[in-house]
């Protein structure tokens, strides 16, 4: 494992419980509460880090079909928005 991938986990060991704690332990698509995975929006292949502002909570049922089917694209630009807004209030409390 090369430095940046370790570094990068480490600040993913700080953020993912600021996710969770953040998005109220809830899918930030659909609402629910079941099988609540931290989501890279830039994807860590892609350069994305694991910074606060790229982790959504996402369900099983909208993590592989919504972020990674036909409609990615759309749905990660919809993501950062949401993200990016609650951020910033999450910051500020």
């Amino acid at each position: 494992m090369n430095k940046a991938k370790r570094e990068d986990n480490k600040l993913l060991k700080v953020n993912k419980p600021k996710a969770l704690e953040r998005d109220h332990y809830r899918c930030v698509l659909c609402g629910s509460s079941n099988g609540i995975a931290v989501h890279h929006i830039v994807f860590r292949s892609q350069s994305g880090k694991s910074n606060l502002d790229n982790l959504a909570c996402l369900c099983v049922y909208c993590h592989v079909p919504i972020a990674h089917g036909v409609n990615a694209k759309e749905v990660r630009r919809k993501l950062q928005e949401i993200i990016s807004e609650r951020t910033k209030r999450y910051e500020e409390n």
